[in-house]
């Protein structure tokens, strides 16, 4: 077959006479009317998508700079796609995925602002003060919306951690423009908890929520953490009463515990190998503590955000009422699940 040469023959309904024409010719005739008709169809199609994301009220895609805010959404059913410090989240609770289809924007402290300029953003959500120093940078990205969630410096101010973080879930949904979603889910993240408050008997003692960090100093949590609203929100009692700092945590030394009476509930350390709690425990002076030495802890894995929404919050308290009602030994609560 020659190349622009071959002829191609029909018959015209007309006259019956045969008509020529060159191949080339008509196939690109053929050819052009197949693109026309494919762009056709594609305009039709996007259009369509347009009308069923309007009727269904999504919007341009979003950008969560606080964990909170990010799980909070893909617990309603509308996960932002775009997370700062991603990657690092994951390596702290040992949980790859736990933002699923998310994509990393870089650091928590240090976000890739030429990604982020290229992504088309309607909204970039944050929870000062934390990122409060970048809000003008941002401002010039996307629309910056503000969610205050932690940070009690003022612990006097009356304020209901669970009712703040509850209205962080309402006002979410109603930024997707899904507020039945968040409202169903503030009201089945109410019947767990009070299913989980019905498990515990009567708990008498007080309990006291320690990180170690090292041999000799510890973190202690309380109002302004997860730790310190569930404790509230299941009828629990916190040993400890002193100052919390402004983020719900203070460092302690070894000393400052040895004259707390309560139940100790060690959360596992993100930068310590698996069972780093009881190695501490056994050889250094934490095994001098009075709760220790009458077998009066558990053991929590950490699979749960210190400063998170609701999803934290029922990761931390599940496993605390488990420990809580478990036979009393010191035996590590949840280390098979790393």
């Amino acid at each position: 077959m020659l190349k622009n040469h071959h002829v191609f023959s029909f018959y015209t309904q007309n006259t019956g006479k045969i008509v020529k024409h060159k191949n080339n010719l008509f196939c690109r005739s053929i050819r052009y009317k197949k693109i026309a008709l494919s762009v056709a169809l594609l305009i039709s199609l996007l259009i369509s998508n347009v009308a069923m994301a309007n009727d269904d009220g999504n919007s341009a895609p979003i950008a969560a700079f606080d964990f909170a805010i990010a799980e909070t959404l893909t617990a309603i059913g509308h996960p932002s796609g775009f997370l700062s410090g991603l990657t690092e989240y994951e390596r702290y609770l040992r949980l790859d995925g736990i933002i699923s289809d998310a994509t990393n924007l870089g650091g928590r402290r240090f976000p890739n602002f030429e990604l982020l300029a290229s992504l088309s953003l309607q909204h970039i959500l944050i929870s000062p003060p934390f990122h409060a120093n970048l809000v003008p940078r941002l401002r010039e990205i996307a629309d910056v919306k503000e969610y205050p969630i932690y940070n009690f410096s003022d612990s006097d101010n009356g304020h209901n951690h669970w009712e703040i973080v509850e209205e962080l879930t309402r006002q979410l949904g109603i930024l997707v423009n899904d507020p039945v979603a968040s409202e169903h889910y503030i009201k089945q993240t109410n019947h767990h908890f009070d299913n989980l408050k019905s498990q515990l008997n009567s708990i008498n003692s007080s309990l006291l929520i320690v990180r170690l960090v090292d041999d000799r100093h510890a973190r202690v949590f309380g109002k302004g953490s997860v730790e310190g609203m569930v404790l509230s929100r299941l009828g629990l009692k916190n040993a400890w009463q002193n100052d919390m700092g402004q983020w719900g945590m203070t460092a302690v030394s070894a000393s400052s515990l040895f004259k707390t009476d309560a139940k100790i509930i060690f959360i596992e350390s993100s930068y310590d190998r698996v069972g780093g709690r009881r190695q501490l425990l056994s050889d250094g002076q934490w095994r001098h503590l009075p709760s220790v030495k009458q077998d009066n802890y558990v053991i929590l894995p950490l699979n749960y955000w210190h400063w998170g929404g609701f999803p934290s919050a029922l990761r931390f308290a599940e496993a605390l009422v488990e420990a809580l009602e478990a036979p009393a030994e010191p035996q590590p609560v949840g280390t098979s699940h790393h």
